[in-house]
């Protein structure tokens, strides 16, 4: 299935602004039957960002707890060993040609849904 890439650090989004777009979002492909999700919350490497990928993970560990999402990874964590990354894989494998996974980018995430 085809990679769906969010950006909920762009456009000087609040937190509460990102979080609510998030969300918006997992809902709509949730019903539209994809599997994962590839998010950009950056990681404050400009001096902003930082506080959305904080809340986006806290939320990220809420929505897997109350079963609305499966799981996540930060793609710092996006290692070999990593299981998460090889479920997100069985679902989505154009994950295996996205460069910027393997960097370990810290600006985004794979959510499952």
């Amino acid at each position: 299935m085809q990679l769906i890439t969010i950006d909920i650090k762009s456009n000087n989004q609040t937190v509460s602004e990102a979080l609510a777009q998030f969300l918006i979002e997992v809902e709509s492909y949730k019903k539209g039957g994809y599997k994962v999700l590839k998010v950009i919350h950056g990681y404050g490497s400009h001096g902003v960002g930082g506080a959305i990928k904080v809340a986006f993970l806290k939320k990220c560990q809420d929505l897997k707890n109350r079963k609305i999402i499966s799981d996540y990874v930060c793609c710092d964590n996006w290692t070999p060993q990593n299981v998460v990354r090889k479920i997100a894989i069985n679902y989505c494998p154009d994950l295996l040609a996205d460069r910027e996974l393997y960097l370990l980018n810290p600006g985004c995430s794979i959510v499952v849904l």
